[in-house]
């Protein structure tokens, strides 16, 4: 198991910080679409070990080798969660039949900080793998061509 991945945390908060790497990036406009979007302050650009996946209409990160690039915010409360879980497909109470899970991850910029963020919960090797490591990037390029 990574050390920079508790699998087993996804209880109470121990951090208000969320790292996205797909469609809750600020690019996507979806937190005004979901309503979150005063609920939700942009902290910086930030990035973390895993890697990315193209799931089609959205991507999957898992624990990897790779860097995953994203944004970074923070949440003004804790009643947001619900709208997130709920977008990401996450359930806390049947984790297994989740299409994510919201986990803590040690942050390598900025440095020292941990941030929630939601795991793709299946195998994505048979997708195409996101080596940029930036979806918005893989992006322009897969809908260029």
């Amino acid at each position: 198991m990574d050390s920079r991945i508790s699998m087993s945390e996804s209880g109470p908060m121990t951090s208000s910080l969320l790292a996205t790497y797909g469609t809750l990036r600020r690019s996507f406009g979806n937190h005004r679409k979901l309503g979150v979007e005063e609920d939700l302050t942009f902290v910086g650009e930030c990035e973390w070990s895993g890697d990315l996946y193209d799931l089609g209409r959205y991507p999957g990160a898992v624990v990897g080798d790779g860097t995953v690039y994203g944004d970074l915010f923070r949440l003004r409360g804790p009643q947001v969660w619900t709208v997130l879980d709920r977008y990401e497909g996450y359930d806390p109470d049947r984790e297994e039949a989740s299409l994510f899970v919201r986990r803590p991850v040690a942050l390598d910029r900025p440095e020292g900080r941990t941030a929630w963020v939601y795991w793709y919960n299946g195998d994505p090797t048979s997708h195409p793998r996101v080596s940029s490591g930036s979806w918005a990037t893989y992006l322009q390029k897969r809908d260029a061509s």
